[in-house]
């Protein structure tokens, strides 16, 4: 009900097992159930009876159904013999339906769902739905149409936790600093928000808003937040190999400069967070979703939610270990980026066509993190002896592929096993470096040396911009060429 379907932000039911029943509560920080229970006698009866009366007249909003979300007289609660109608030949329900807002600006606007671009399958967590939309608005001056045509919006529902930092906010923070630093390059490359609406679950209201009041803090807090941001292009609608490594080292150059210029770490980079905007015929990398982002000054205090940061096919071996203390660190997203090329070059034989089955690295996408990490370890810390089985289309990869590839398989296997722990912050990592060993071949890192942020700087801006700067023997667009490493 939650992962399918129309967009909820929890749901309510009754599970029987043969003669047990147990009610039944989720929602994107719980899952809440009654003991098992047995009508066993007319009292218990009764008030099995009248609890089911008591859901039946819950409202849509009280069942989890979003406010405003007009779904076209689509009611499968009340009558059940809808469920059969809307599903054929696989048409999302959602689209279609409308959802009705009032923006920041206090203007009230309608859209349409037209296409359904991503549903998340989770329960717990963010959750994301993602679809584009048109407005529906008939007022003069809407901005949102040109020409008297609506053009299409993406509108992206979200339920994350209410410490976390909010995307709009970072966006805009980084939008700001691009204009007013000057660095008016990276606008190109950020994406570009119209408006977002934050709703709290209250106290009092709200099911949610009791759950935290009475689990206190064995409930993370969260909110429902609608935001609506310029339509960007996939990967999977690139056609040239140079396009897509320009796209990837845009993302590498906006990335470095948000760290280090704005100071936001982005942390979960994944294949459907790295998009494109085409301009004058040229295309501009994009590096989309901060829902997860954190400002780099306020990750030393503690975690802004329970749940473990990135997509998991794409996650670095250190956020897979539940042994790993030593925080999100911006290599473990260089290294999320070389899992997402990799992806895309073996798993593809071209721009949105999967290679056959069985296709390479397909035990990343499913089972626990700690078979993603076993995968993943037997991957990149054991010998290969049939190299990288990347595709012909993208075979103008393998040099940086097999770069990066190196680096990462010899600075963790050289990192010194007596300090398996790294240093509490990247200040202490620093103080190791009492030497500057750089050699690609050497075992000589030790305590006394070993750098931990990057790996003993085989996995820094630096090394990996030297290695995407050029593509099949020339020079890339470099965009920030005010970089200290340019």
């Amino acid at each position: 009900m939650l992962s399918k379907g129309f967009i909820r932000s929890h749901a309510v039911g009754i599970t029987a097992d043969d003669t047990s029943l147990r009610f039944q509560y989720y929602d994107r920080s719980k899952v809440v159930e009654s003991k098992p229970f047995n009508i066993v006698n007319d009292e218990v009866k009764k008030l099995f009876m009248a609890m089911v009366c008591q859901l039946n007249k819950l409202s849509t909003e009280n069942l989890g159904f979003i406010p405003n979300l007009d779904l076209d007289g689509f009611d499968h609660l009340r009558n059940p013999k809808q469920l059969k109608l809307p599903h054929k030949n696989g048409i999302d329900p959602l689209v279609g339906s409308t959802y009705a807002f009032t923006g920041s600006d206090g203007r009230r606007r309608r859209v349409k769902i037209t296409k359904v671009l991503y549903h998340a399958e989770g329960i717990i967590g963010r959750c994301s739905i993602v679809v584009e939309v048109e407005c529906l608005c008939t007022e003069a001056g809407c901005d949102w149409h040109e020409e008297g045509q609506a053009t299409t919006k993406v509108m992206k529902i979200s339920f994350p936790s209410m410490t976390r930092p909010s995307e709009d906010g970072l966006i805009g923070e980084a939008r700001s600093t691009a204009e007013s630093s000057g660095d008016l390059w990276a606008l190109n490359h950020l994406p570009e928000v119209i408006d977002s609406i934050t709703f709290p679950y209250h106290e009092e209201t709200t099911v949610q808003g009791r759950l935290k009041k009475h689990l206190k803090d064995d409930y993370e807090e969260r909110v429902m937040r609608v935001t609506f941001l310029d339509k960007l292009q996939p990967l999977s609608d690139l056609e040239d190999p140079r396009e897509f490594a320009q796209v990837f080292y845009d993302v590498l150059q906006i990335h470095q400069w948000l760290y280090e210029r704005v100071g936001i770490l982005h942390r979960d980079l994944s294949s459907g967070n790295i998009m494109y905007r085409r301009k004058n015929g040229k295309v501009y990398g994009v590096l989309n979703d901060f829902d997860l982002s954190s400002r780099v000054r306020d990750m030393n205090k503690g975690p802004t939610s329970k749940q473990r940061m990135g997509t998991r096919p794409f996650m670095s071996l250190d956020l897979l270990n539940p042994d790993w203390e030593g925080g999100h660190l911006y290599r473990h997203d260089l290294e999320s980026l070389f899992y997402i090329m990799l992806c895309l070059a073996c798993r593809y034989e071209a721009p949105g066509v999967p290679s056959p089955d069985p296709r390479p690295y397909s035990e990343w996408f499913s089972g626990t993190d700690a078979e993603v990490l076993s995968n993943k370890s037997k991957f990149l810390l054991n010998a290969l002896s049939k190299g990288l089985p990347v595709q012909p289309y993208f075979s103008s990869f393998k040099q940086w592929l097999w770069k990066i590839f190196k680096g990462l398989r010899l600075g963790y296997t050289l990192r010194p096993l007596a300090y398996s722990n790294p240093p509490a912050s990247e200040t202490d990592s620093k103080a190791w470096n009492l030497g500057d060993d750089d050699d690609e071949d050497s075992d000589s890192d030790s305590k006394f040396n070993y750098e931990w942020t990057t790996l003993n700087k085989r996995v820094s801006y630096a090394k990996i911009r030297s290695i995407m700067s050029s593509f099949e023997g020339q020079p890339l667009e470099t965009r920030w060429v005010g970089n200290p490493d340019h």
